[in-house]
């Protein structure tokens, strides 16, 4: 990857920091606000720059990628620890094991929730029964 002059990299830094506009990276690396969209353009335009602006891309996802599945890992390990059992007192920590799993169905986007089905059928006798005659 060729060396980017500083501006070019000040260019790169803020086009990533505000999702992607040009024009803006412009001004804030210190190009001219008459000609930021123009220069904005141009070094869109430059293979350096487009190789260093998917260097950082690559880079940005790597660390959310890595930092993800170390908080998948920790919370495992909290959910092994906290479930762990003991002979006379039972689960050692109950509501940190289900504060760990719920957490890590959050990441897992496992949290949605569960449709469930409670009509119950009972004979016509019990029904009046539990209702008091009620037709509810």
């Amino acid at each position: 990857m060729a060396k980017l002059t500083p501006k070019q990299d000040a260019f790169v830094k803020a086009y990533l920091l505000n999702g992607g506009n040009a024009t803006q990276a412009a001004i804030s690396a210190g190009y001219s606000k008459k000609t930021a969209n123009e220069q904005g353009a141009q070094n869109l335009a430059k293979l350096s720059i487009k190789e260093a602006i998917q260097e950082h891309q690559k880079e940005a996802q790597k660390n959310f990628i890595w930092s993800k599945e170390k908080k998948l890992e920790l919370l495992q390990r909290i959910v092994n620890v906290a479930a762990t059992e003991d002979g006379e007192k039972g689960m050692i920590n109950m509501q940190s094991a289900i504060a760990a799993i719920k957490e890590h169905n959050l990441m897992q986007g496992d949290n949605a929730p569960v449709e469930s089905n409670t009509n119950i059928k009972v004979d016509k006798p019990l029904a009046e029964m539990i209702t008091g005659g009620s037709k509810r």
